[in-house]
């Protein structure tokens, strides 16, 4: 219609230049986009007009073509320019205005002289090349508009061959340098728009220009970068490079493949799918020529190849390979794993055939196995891991190592692969052949970044086992010596200690020794601690000394020991002569340090310290070390501190008379050793002159300190307080050692106050009455220092043991917390502590049971008054009871690997050098179970004591029950209430019957909670056992039924399992027909109840007090008429057959017996397992046969004598006191009308086309366009057209419209199609229309995630969009994904990672019409104020 009107108006009005004039428009304008594209029509009305040679004579038709010449200089460039300043919102009008004046001059250059198009080309050229942070200047355009302007001149400069080299140099530059957004748009429009207007001959040179620039570009800089932009070019020119026997061909081009593998495995899906994209499309391509393509000149690195004879092979393998990387993009380990087997294919197709030549190379498998290791899913790169690590060795080693270096190191440093039942396989395969190279850079790479302790430790140990080769150099050491120094600072200290083990084991059996020197060993070998691994005595130190004994001597401390140890291995040697040879130097040298002056200091200080190494060294691990050590070290301490003293003379005139020789024996009397000795004046003294001079002796000042208190420790332990000392001399002494001590914990480093410790816990009972505030002091100063080593592991454990025996004495414990509040707060303070910090609180309650423990010795008097300590902290006990925190999955890591480490024994050093105390963390509830076991009911303290617990242990459970968090299956609430009837449950045979009596009704409260199944079944068990021992209460639990019916909806099915094992209870019962008639009564009310789950158990209580009732029963009056109610009710539940028979079967109503199998093991392990607790939750019985304070007693063995429950697997009969919330009223589907008027009649409308149909009735036509083209389920089409229509969508593409014929199509769509514009267009000619649509000013959005995908939630959609939706599997092709202008995702918190391809379009376009529609709304509010 436009050409024709346009014809028209030329005809009429032949005066040009008016209408040039009355189109055109001011250049400080900015025209209506109606106006640009008039000018466009009469423009292109010129063109035919202008052929005509009659009509023009030349001078007019010249002078109109340098009017339409002028339209380009004048209006054109400098409204883009303008447009450009103004673009940088990405408005609406400047993309229409944009795609307008860019319609314009591709109208004009038509008509102009050949010039003309390469004159507005090389103008724009430089424009293309600006940065996105760079403004337009005057006169220059930015990118976007350039490349649009571009696009337009194209079509005009395919003839001039020069000109279109130097735009592809140009474009070329530009993917290099431009931002990810401005690439993909330079690449759609300029690099494809070219390839388009070239013909056939030109085409194959600029596709090898374009492959040879992307290839060498690859070659130089293969960065993910390179790889992302180079895949999106690639995927753009896919219809032209992949064509039948097209030149240049990707397939032999070994960059190319390159860089689809590492496309592959890229980070970014986006770029993924592109790779995965060409793959398919070569593989296609291979079949459809039937040609090989085998390019010799590749040899080995053959990536890819094709043999028509095995054509069909060959397709299969790549639909497998195809498929399995396709599943890999899903996170469900369930969709992944039934994928995972056709890999086993993909390696057969690896391995060599008969005539040497594998149809895959290995490095296809990397890809794989790569993209595994990057999956955001643990299980699957898991999965991943252990498939790799179980191939044959022949296949490894067709690997690169740089594989194993790299993206294999990585993923073996996530914490998260290892877990606990991996935990006896861990490690990397040591089927690994490795070269001398590989095994430095994989070192190399163990120090290049922060490994967590657990991964480091199994690479470590599969270091260890490799094949012993010399492999490692200088450079292997140093690597190593860098894993030591800085990787495992922060590691804890039995697990870094395991790890050193291990490396130094690797070190011995793959150290080349030639190529290294006994300085370089003994340079190594300096990083490891005495105290974590390279302990002397075992295993691996003599392992060290067999592998030293063919080198030569050497002079420290540790390689003088390794050498007299080296001796003893030998059958000849002789130590002696070994130990002069190499003492010799050193004693010459001790000898002349009181003589010599002129003797070096550091010197004398080296040799000092060496012989202090020796002293402390050469003593064998051993756990208790002995008295006769400690004071050998303290007396070489005070002959160092003599030497320094007579250095000091002049300053320290005061201290240079020795009142006790280094060597005099302890003495008898400590009191006086403590009052004479000098330390007390020396080392406290405040004269400030020693700082200068003392510098360098701070650290043997300190250690002198800590063997002065060992020694004081030693003597009042051995001796104690002499009675013939006078009390107020002995009382005074002791008061200035406390003190003494209190300034020593304040001074010495935290690590060597351990003596202080020990010490001051001798004192502290002697003056707590006389001395409180001192002894408060001393605790609280020790408690903030203890504190302080919580991070160190190593000086942690021996500090806190001795803190917690001195701080927690029975005397100070039996302060009120008026008088020592200190107390209460540190047991709090120890409590938090022990949840990030294992074995904290089984110390504390290791000790306090120990110290509270009846043992029946000592003066009653004592005994009563220690015991009676435990009052004032009940609290600890109550927390033992019930302690057992629940780590985080890494927390339960590490504790499970430090157990696996402990269990490999003597075989790691770092379980001797290590000081581990028992960190387990089911270790306090055993220590206070075992302590509770030996109470003696008969005792009334003891009595007291159970009873106050009891409360205290009901008041927990009963806070949680009324908490209004509910608690899940082995959370740490439910875990709780478990342990808290567990301790309940074997108290109860020593209670007193009256308080039986007041213990019952908390049990029946209980009852009427909600509880997850194994705490019903512990509180169900207690019933049983009270009522059965104490029958007279039975009256008390009948009542229970007759409570408020919302009490009882579902609870009262624990009342009625205790009537299952009424048996238990009748014998204690004297008028037993009169209380089994009761129990029948009862039962039969709630047979008829309306929840199934108490019907089936009041049927199954009913079962067995019928069996009880009908023997004893039978002459009593109403026995038949129950017979028949019996009979009747069970008849009544054959359609519950299967419920039925599964709660008979399971065990607390088949094989357990409540009487006969009470004992500790049913408590604590086989209910736990039975009941489906998690197995941390389970106390086997031989954790309680370790500890030699448990007490078995008849009523309560340790064992069960009956193995019938320990037989059975856990059962699936859970009991749910789920309560149905019934609804009558529901929300309604509203039916709405979405357009102004009514349809009276539809059939007249059904002749009118789709927009004059909904334009009668009133209907609202937006300018959305939705292409679903690429997809092909017609349910999904019809749901898409039905959504289309509702909201008003402009028009649906379809790949055909024979769908809209289809009856699920039809169904779904539901006459839909009848009031909506229906577009056909083939998948194959989405690119031309989509480029058409860009040059309409469309702005083409996707649904995709991608690394620049914008959220739905903050996109504004322009009112010119096109929806393109994808394909429901694959998504939008890599082929289309760089013609999308945005990339839209739906945010998700879910696990599944995508949408039904209709719902998510349902989405954008309901979105896009809120948009437009609240737009339109405010437009038309604001005209109406």
């Amino acid at each position: 219609m436009n050409s024709v009107l346009i014809n028209a108006v030329l005809s009429s009005s032949p005066d040009y230049e008016l209408l040039f004039k009355t189109l055109s428009w001011p250049s400080e304008s900015w025209p209506e986009t109606e106006r640009v594209e008039a000018l466009t029509a009469f423009i292109q009305g010129l063109g035919s007009i202008l052929s005509d040679s009659d009509t023009f004579t030349d001078a007019k038709r010249q002078r109109i073509i340098e009017n339409v010449e002028s339209v380009i200089w004048i209006q054109c460039l400098p409204f883009l320019c303008k447009i450009s300043t103004e673009a940088a919102d990405g408005s609406m009008r400047c993309r229409e205005s944009t795609a307008a004046v860019c319609g314009l001059v591709s109208a004009c250059v038509r008509l102009c002289d050949r010039s003309v198009p390469g004159k507005v080309a090389l103008s724009v050229l430089p424009s293309i090349q600006m940065s996105e942070e760079e403004l337009p200047g005057p006169g220059r355009l930015n990118v976007e508009v350039a490349n649009e302007l571009m696009a337009a001149l194209l079509p005009s400069l395919s003839a001039d061959e020069h000109l279109t080299h130097t735009i592809l140099s140009r474009v070329l530059s530009c993917i290099r340098t431009l931002p990810n957004a401005l690439v993909s748009k330079i690449t759609v429009r300029l690099l494809l728009n070219l390839l388009n207007c070239c013909s056939d001959g030109r085409l194959s040179t600029i596709l090898k220009l374009i492959m040879d620039d992307l290839s060498n570009w690859h070659y130089n800089s293969r960065t993910s970068v390179v790889t992302e932009r180079s895949l999106l070019c690639l995927t753009t020119l896919s219809d032209h490079l992949m064509r039948p026997h097209s030149d240049p061909d990707p397939r032999v081009n070994i960059q190319f493949w390159r860089m689809v593998q590492d496309g592959l495995t890229h980070r970014d899906s986006v770029s993924r799918k592109r790779a995965l994209y060409l793959l398919k499309r070569c593989v296609a391509l291979s079949e459809e020529e039937g040609v090989d393509t085998f390019p010799s000149q590749q040899g080995k690195n053959t990536l890819f190849k094709w043999t028509s004879d095995r054509s069909k092979l060959l397709r299969e393998f790549w639909e497998d390979y195809a498929l399995v990387m396709e599943t890999l993009e899903e996170n469900q380990v369930h969709v992944v794993r039934p994928v995972l087997n056709r890999i086993d294919t993909l390696i057969q197709m690896t391995a060599n055939d008969s005539q040497g030549h594998g149809l895959l190379h290995p490095s296809w498998l990397l890809c794989v196995y790569q993209r595994m290791f990057h999956s955001e899913n643990k299980t699957l790169m898991r999965e991943g891991v252990y498939h790799l690590l179980a191939l044959q060795n022949h296949l490894l080693c067709t690997f690169n190592p740089q594989f194993i270096i790299g993206p294999f190191m990585d993923v073996l440093s996530e914490t998260s692969l290892f877990q606990r039942s991996e935990l006896s396989k861990p490690g990397v395969s040591n089927s690994f052949q490795f070269r001398a190279c590989v095994l430095l850079q994989l070192i190399q790479q163990l120090g290049s970044k922060h490994w967590c302790a657990v991964p480091l430790l199994f690479v470590s140990q599969a270091l260890s086992k490799l094949p012993p080769s010399p492999l490692l150099g200088i450079n292997g050491l140093t690597a190593l010596r860098e894993v030591l120094r800085c990787t495992m600072i922060t590691h804890q200290v039995l697990l870094r200690g395991a790890a050193q083990c291990f490396l130094l084991k690797s070190v011995l059996s793959l150290t080349d020794v030639s190529a290294v020197t006994l300085d370089d060993i003994f340079s190594f070998l300096m990083h490891f601690r005495a105290d974590e691994s390279l302990c002397r005595g075992t295993q691996l130190w003599n392992q060290l000394c067999v592998w030293l004994s063919d080198n030569e001597d050497m002079k420290n401390s540790h390689s003088i020991l390794l050498c007299v140890d080296m001796e003893k291995i030998r059958a000849a040697g002789d130590i002696r002569s070994t130990l002069e040879s190499l003492l010799s130097p050193l004693l010459d040298t001790l000898s002349r340090v009181s003589t010599n002056i002129y003797l070096p200091v550091r010197k004398s200080d080296k040799s000092l310290q060496l012989m202090l190494q020796l002293l402390q060294l050469g003593r064998i691990s051993s756990s208790q070390p002995g008295g006769e050590d400690q004071v050998v070290a303290m007396a070489s301490l005070a002959t160092i501190s003599n030497i320094q003293k007579e250095k000091q003379a002049t300053t320290h005139s005061a201290h240079t008379q020795k009142k006790q020789g280094p060597r005099q024996p302890p003495s008898k009397n400590w009191l006086k050793f403590a009052h004479d000795n000098e330390y007390f004046t020396f080392f406290y003294s405040d004269t400030e002159e020693h700082g200068p001079a003392l510098q360098d002796w701070g650290r043997i000042v300190a250690h002198y300190m800590r063997d002065q208190w060992t020694c004081l420790s030693v003597l009042i332990k051995a001796v104690g307080i002499p009675e013939s000392v006078e009390i107020s001399r002995a009382s005074e002494t002791l008061k200035a050692a406390l003190s003494c001590g209190v300034e020593a914990l304040a001074l010495l480093p935290s690590d060597l106050v351990l003596p202080v410790f020990t010490f001051t816990e001798r004192v502290l009972p002697q003056l707590v009455h006389e001395e409180e505030p001192l002894c408060v002091d001393a605790v609280t100063v020790s408690w903030v220092l203890v504190q302080g080593l919580s991070t160190n592991a190593h000086d942690f454990w021996p500090a806190l043991k001795g803190f917690i025996s001195m701080a927690f004495h029975y005397k100070l414990l039996e302060l009120t917390e008026t008088r020592a509040p200190m107390l209460t707060a540190i047991t709090t303070q120890l409590m938090e502590l022990s949840d990030s910090k294992s074995g904290v609180f089984s110390m504390l309650i290791h000790h306090c049971c120990q110290m509270w423990m009846p043992t029946g010795q000592g003066s009653r008097n004592q005994t009563g008054s220690i015991f009676s300590s435990v009052f004032s902290h009940i609290k600890i006990l109550t927390e033992a009871c019930v302690y057992g925190p629940v780590f985080r999955r890494d927390q339960r890591l590490i504790q499970d690997v430090q157990t696996y480490v402990e269990q490999l024994g003597e075989e790691c050093a770092a379980n001797i050098a290590v000081s581990s105390d028992n960190r387990d963390d089911q270790l306090p509830r055993t220590c206070v179970l075992s302590f509770l076991s030996r109470l003696d009911s008969s005792d009334l303290e003891h009595q007291r004591l159970m009873e106050n617990l009891i409360t205290d242990l009901l008041k927990k459970d009963n806070d949680i029950s009324k908490s209004k968090v509910r608690y899940y299956s082995n959370s740490l609430q439910h875990r709780v209430k478990n342990r808290v009837w567990q301790t309940l449950l074997l108290l109860l045979p020593k209670l007193r019957e009256e308080f039986i009596s007041t213990l019952l009704s908390r049990v029946f409260e209980a009852g009427f909670c909600s509880n997850q199944a194994s705490v019903k079944y512990l509180i169900e068990w207690m019933m049983i056992l009270i009522l059965s021992r104490n029958p007279q209460h039975i009256d008390s639990f009948w009542d229970c039924f007759s409570m408020d019916h919302e009490k009882t909806k579902t609870s009262v099915c624990t009342f009625l399992s205790v009537l299952v094992h009424f048996s238990v209870i009748l014998p204690h019962i004297k008028d037993k027909v009169v209380q089994l008639r009761k129990a029948l009564d009862i039962i039969l009310q709630w047979c008829f109840n309306h929840n199934f789950s108490v019907r089936l158990y009041a049927l199954l209580a009913l079962k067995r007090v019928w069996s009880l009732a009908e023997v004893r029963m039978e002459a009593e009056e109403g026995a038949d008429g129950l017979r028949g109610v019996y009979l009747n009710t069970v008849s009544s539940f054959r359609n519950a057959n299967k419920n039925w028979l599964r709660i008979q079967e399971h065990f607390f109503f088949g094989a357990f017996h409540p009487i006969r199998d009470f004992s500790v093991e049913t408590i604590f392990y086989t209910f736990p397992s039975l009941s489906e607790l998690a197995d941390d939750e389970w106390i086997p019985p031989w954790k309680f046969e370790k500890l030699a304070s448990f007490s078995q007693s008849p009523t309560c063995p340790l064992r069960n004598p009956a193995s019938d429950l320990s037989q059975l697997d856990p059962g699936d009969w859970i009991q749910q006191d789920k309560s149905t919330v019934e609804e009558r009223w529901a929300d309604v589907q509203k039916k709405i009308t979405p357009w102004r008027l009514g349809i009276q009649d539809q059939e007249p409308e059904l002749q009118l086309v789709p927009q004059q149909r909904a334009a009668r009735v009133g209907k609202l036509q937006g300018a959305l366009l939705v292409v679903a083209s690429l997809i092909d389920k017609p349910t999904n089409l019809g749901g898409l057209c039905r959504t289309c229509e509702i909201f008003g969508a402009s028009a649906l593409v379809l790949d055909s419209l024979r769908h809209v014929s289809d009856k699920h199509f039809q169904s779904l769509s539901v006459s839909s199609e009848l009031w909506l514009p229906l577009l056909e267009v083939k998948p194959v000619e989405l690119i031309d229309f989509l480029q058409l649509k860009k040059s309409e000013g469309y702005c083409i959005v996707g649904v995709e995630q991608t690394a620049n995908s914008q959220s739905l939630q903050e996109y504004h959609f322009p009112e010119k969009t096109l929806l393109l939706l994808g394909n429901e599997r694959e998504g939008i092709p890599a082929n289309l994904l760089q013609m999308l202008d945005v990339c839209v995702e739906i945010p998700q918190q879910g696990v599944i990672r995508s949408l039904n391809v209709h719902v998510s379009a349902a989405l954008l376009i309901w979105e896009y019409t809120r948009q437009h529609l609240t737009s339109s709304l405010s437009e038309v509010n604001s005209k109406l104020k």
